[in-house]
Parts: structure tokens; C-alpha cells; sequence
């Protein structure tokens, strides 16, 4: 899946138990939750579903506005980005199973928060470093959450 859906896979994280099912699958429930808020922050940014489909099958980011204001609304529906338009990704260590924590902790040092010149630009900066860093772990996320 895309990448910019790390959002809704540490989102999940941070909201519901991390209940996996069987063979270290996602929880069918958290699945569902996600995609009802995939679909809110879609409404809200008036992000393209149809690019963000292409680009999950693709496996790019899209450097499109609509997609950068996605990420935005998913971090902060979250409170992992706050009204500074600080990442605080480190507090997912928190409620992540610990088996990833090792993960969690790389991203954050290499990445931070990287700015953009606003909430959705830093949100997209900071996922394209998290890509560019470790993109075998997050698209292993992104398969496991949305495919």
C-alpha cells in the first residue's frame, strides 16, 4: 500500500490494541476503523481516492497537495503532529508492540520532524523520510493494514 498510509497504521496503533489476528495479521477491527477514517480525512482534504488508489499500486508518494493535507489530517486526528506542526511519532513506543520499537525509535532519530511551510508539507516530508529510511518495514505496514 501507499506510503502515506503510515498514518492510518500508526494512527490505529495509538487508538485501538494492537490485537493482531492470526500469523501476525492486523485485527479485521482496526482494518475497519482506519478505513472510516481514511475516508473522513479523504472528505475533509478533497484528496484524489483515484491517485491515492494509482500511487498504492504503484508504491509512490505522490507529491500532490491533496495527499500532503491527507497526512496532515490523519497525524493530527492522532496527535502525532501538533499545533507547532511537531512530529511526536515517539510516543506510538508507548502502545506498539515492542518487537518494533527498535524501528519506531530509528525513524525518529533519522527523521524528526521535518518542516515544510505548513502542517501538510511537514507531514509529507516527514512520511518521504520515513520511506527513504526504512520504506521495506513501512510498506510491510502498509500491506499488512491495508491490502
Amino acid at each position: 500500500m501507499g506510503p502515506w498510509h503510515l498514518s492510518l497504521l500508526l494512527a490505529a496503533l495509538t487508538i485501538y490494541d494492537f490485537v493482531p489476528a492470526s500469523q501476525g495479521e492486523i485485527n479485521p477491527m482496526i482494518i475497519k476503523q482506519v478505513k472510516k477514517l481514511r475516508m473522513r480525512c479523504l472528505n475533509q482534504t478533497g484528496a484524489s481516492e483515484e491517485l491515492m488508489d494509482h500511487s498504492v499500486q504503484n508504491r509512490l508518494l505522490p507529491n500532490d497537495p491533496g495527499v500532503k493535507c491527507f497526512l496532515h489530517c490523519m497525524f493530527d486526528m492522532f496527535g502525532l503532529i501538533d499545533s507547532q506542526n511537531i512530529m511526536h511519532l515517539e510516543s506510538l513506543v508507548e502502545v506498539l508492540p515492542e518487537e518494533i520499537h527498535d524501528t519506531i525509535i530509528g525513524l525518529v532519530g533519522a527523521c524528526g520532524t521535518k518542516k515544510g511551510k505548513d502542517g501538510c508539507e511537514t507531514a509529507y516530508e516527514t512520511v518521504k523520510c520515513y520511506i527513504d529510511v526504512n520504506g521495506k518495514f513501512i510498506w510491510k505496514q502498509m500491506v499488512s493494514l491495508l491490502g
